[in-house]
């Protein structure tokens, strides 16, 4: 061997472990150089209350829109920081009481992930004012990838699930005192009620993102991959809950419905800036609207819509029309359909109703051999992670070996996690402790009726979902009970994705992130029908530790409020902006107003009015809704740099604006922060 393919060979042996070490040291620097901050929970009991012999019902909904500035959730270092809102992110509570027994409450949030630091602190803060256990609330997310992140109860998620790293305690304050508000006012202000479950399919609108992983399952005999078998290859099945209540007259008005349906958050791509609740926003909204301009009952009505097993579904949308248009179109088939089965629905409600629910929280990294089967000993990240999901490949290293999707580990597979690659190879472990992981995991169960809603904290696919399921199912039956079983994902934590074994070998980005291993699901199908079964037989399961403690690298990314110092002006404006192919037109005008901080983005800012002759001003009804930032998607702010003197600058867009040559429209801004309501001239001039 000559002496320069030595000195080579030399640089190359000691170039590549040099390499993994400063790789590493980027990627984990928050862990060692960012503060941490405590959090201690008490589970602390319920207040007993009064029995009556009725099922009741009651519904509260909170806005939980945060401020400017933060980071968002889903598309981790693809992501922008808020810049703004195109929709509001909300939070909706239902708590269902039987005429004997315990009640019940789902939390919907239109949040990226559930958390389960929010559950347990929701829970700690609702216990003293309601008659409901911990073990019977659950936290359900929407997924929306415009959400903000940094509350999550693992170091991991809160480093890297966003474009900027660390929890962020003014935030989780914010999230878990508003959600805790709706659940108090759901569970205490609620009436006789009545409820009705029914299912129905939906195609064409969304798409299997993998399915050359998907064709891998041995329950599938055709493994020709074409873009009409991923129209297939999805969880068609939306699951309803619709309730009813009754007001002081006696009358039986609806409240809303819960909605299960598997779709990712995706519609709405990365890089963009505003919060967006993506293709549930027009799900949602279209039949809470709906249900109000009809019966306008006297309490808030709610459509808390929340992630089936969506792990690899995503919303099919078109060709170079992804963004708010699809996203809006596909929210809005999603509601129609909807609305079709509520309506059905209205015919077949009934108040005999069993209710139960229960609760196992496992501690992964603590638990004994048995518990934990056929999970690893530790959760590991594999590298077709970082490349992204299939519509969000990040560029190019999506298109590298090692990192690319279906690139499996094909030597030394005998190991737990098998075929995966994981990120950084065996130097991993020494940078990621398996503490900074999410490794504590609740598994719920909550029954109505028929239904049973097995509530866990993975993004679960579709395939993975229906053999969880199954075996839920068939504990059930051994307990006499039938039912329909409905698996829900993003429900009282985040523990990344749940694949198939078969899917898992492949490693797309669902495979990669499959943190414990190709043995997930069948984890899951074990825990969740143990405690279906246990469910059944005692009423109620609460197998919770007394209390926990959270430790997190911490940074706070909300804005400080302070004092404006100046007024709010007019800087440029009103234009109008034609659209073009995916681009919507628009009126716009950016002016000064009060900083981030000051902005309060969770109560009402925006609306549209009308000029009516001779000479007022009326707010604007658009089909008898009112254009403002409650009932439309069209109203949107955008922050555009701060100012002196506690100010900023900002752009208001009305999107989509009739086309109505006679009439004149302006902006008008509620007050803030001490400054009076502030109107735009009038449009067009």
């Amino acid at each position: 061997m000559s002496r320069r393919l030595l000195r080579w060979l030399i640089v190359i042996v000691l170039a590549v472990p040099l390499a993994f070490l400063l790789a590493g040291a980027v990627a984990t620097w928050p862990f060692w150089s960012l503060p941490v901050t405590t959090i201690d929970i008490e589970n602390v009991p319920a207040r007993p209350a009064a029995e009556r012999p009725v099922l009741e019902a009651g519904v509260a909904v909170r806005d939980i829109t945060p401020p400017i500035g933060l980071p968002k959730f889903g598309y981790s270092a693809m992501a922008h920081d808020a810049d703004g809102f195109r929709t509001r992110l909300r939070a909706r509570a239902f708590c269902i009481k039987p005429a004997s027994g315990l009640p019940i409450a789902i939390v919907q949030a239109d949040l990226g992930a559930s958390s389960l630091l929010l559950h347990h602190r929701v829970a700690e803060k609702v216990a003293p004012l309601t008659d409901l256990p911990a073990q019977n609330l659950a936290i359900v997310a929407t997924h929306t990838h415009s959400g903000p992140g940094q509350y999550l109860e693992s170091d991991f998620y809160n480093v890297f699930a966003s474009n900027r790293a660390g929890f962020d305690p003014q935030l989780f304050d914010f999230l878990a005192g508003r959600m805790a508000d709706a659940v108090t006012e759901a569970c205490t202000r609620r009436r006789p009620a009545r409820l009705g479950i029914g299912q129905t399919s939906v195609w064409g609108l969304t798409q299997n993102r993998s399915l050359a992983a998907w064709v891998q399952n041995f329950e599938v005999a055709d493994k020709t991959v074409s873009p009409d078998r991923a129209l297939e290859a999805v969880n068609p099945v939306m699951t309803m809950v619709r309730i009813d209540l009754q007001d002081d007259s006696g009358r039986w008005l609806p409240a809303g419905a819960l909605t299960n349906f598997s779709i990712h958050g995706t519609g709405i791509p990365a890089f963009r800036g505003p919060y967006h609740a993506d293709v549930w926003a027009a799900f949602e909204q279209e039949i809470e609207w709906a249900i109000r301009a009809r019966y306008n009952p006297p309490w808030p009505v709610a459509h808390a819509t929340f992630e089936g097993t969506h792990g690899d579904n995503n919303p099919y949308w078109r060709d170079g029309w992804r963004g708010d248009d699809e996203t809006n179109r596909i929210g809005k088939e999603l509601a129609q359909v909807a609305t079709r089965l509520y309506n059905a629905l209205g015919t077949n409600l009934g108040s005999q109703v069993t209710i139960a629910g229960g609760m196992r929280e496992i501690d992964l990294l603590a638990a004994d051999a048995d518990t934990r089967y056929p999970l690893c000993d530790r959760a590991i990240m594999g590298a077709a992670t970082v490349g992204a999901a299939n519509g969000d490949e990040m560029f190019p290293i999506a298109w590298l070996p090692y990192f690319q999707e279906g690139w499996p580990r094909r030597l030394f597979t005998g190991g737990c996690q098998g075929s995966k690659q994981w990120l950084l190879s065996q130097a991993q472990p020494l940078f990621f402790a398996a503490e900074r992981f999410p490794h504590r995991a609740a598994i719920q169960v909550l029954r109505i009726n028929e239904l049973a809603l097995v509530m866990l904290p993975w993004e679960i696919t579709a395939r993975s979902g229906e053999r969880i399921a199954a075996r839920v199912d068939a504990a059930l039956r051994e307990q006499g009970v039938a039912g329909k079983v409905v698996v829900a994902s993003h429900a009282n934590g985040y523990l990344g994705y749940a694949t198939t074994p078969e899917e898992y070998s492949l490693q797309y980005y669902e495979g990669g992130h499959t943190l414990y291993g190709p043995g997930t699901t069948e984890f899951l199908a074990r825990q969740s029908a143990r405690l279906a079964g246990e469910l059944a037989g005692a009423g109620t399961v609460a197998d919770l530790p007394p209390r926990w403690r959270f430790e997190l690298v911490t940074r706070s990314h909300w804005p400080a409020p302070g004092q404006p110092a100046a007024t709010r002006t007019l800087l440029d404006g009103p234009r109008f902006v034609p659209g073009e192919a995916e681009h919507e037109p628009y009126w716009s005008v950016t002016y000064r107003d009060v900083a981030p901080g000051n902005l309060s983005l969770h109560e009402p800012l925006l609306s549209i009015e009308a000029f009516r002759e001779p000479d007022s001003w009326v707010p604007l009804l658009n089909s008898g809704r009112p254009m403002n930032d409650l009932w439309q998607r069209d109203l949107q702010i955008r922050w555009l740099g701060n100012e002196p003197d506690g100010m900023a600058r900002y752009e208001l867009r009305w999107n989509n604006p009739p086309a109505t040559p006679n009439f004149r429209f302006r902006f008008a801004v509620r007050p803030r922060a001490g400054l009076p309501a502030w109107y735009s001239p009038q449009f067009p001039p």
